[in-house]
């Protein structure tokens, strides 16, 4: 079956052939920037690392037994006088009464509420 020039046209056309080109354009995607561990925020850092404590220092943790998850959620480090925010070299919050990083998840037995 011989088809002719026109004949051509038509099913070209039908099939978009002719059909003007029409440009899809997306947004472009931001990807977030990774951000230096040194500059992350509290919630990035491991404060529960306690690599950088002496012995001593990990004894006096222990003696007040300081846990990173409350049993009770009234008293937790963070209602507690004796957190300190983002005192540590990472970071995460640290206490007045014992070295190394603390939770405001986390209690001890020496929980004092925190003054309003």
């Amino acid at each position: 079956m011989a088809l002719g020039a026109a004949s051509t046209s038509i099913l070209v056309a039908a099939c978009g052939g002719d059909a003007p080109k029409t440009e899809t354009t997306t947004a472009p995607v931001e990807t977030p920037e990774e951000v230096p561990a040194e500059t992350a925020p509290a919630a990035t850092a491991d404060c529960n690392d306690l690599s950088g404590l002496t012995e001593a220092e990990i004894k006096q943790r222990e003696a007040v037994a300081y846990v990173t998850v409350s049993t009770d959620a009234e008293k937790n480090c963070g209602n507690c006088r004796f957190m300190q925010e983002g005192t540590q070299a990472n970071g995460c919050n640290g206490c007045q009464l014992f070295k190394g990083p603390v939770v405001p998840e986390g209690n001890c037995k020496s929980w004092f509420k925190k003054d309003a």
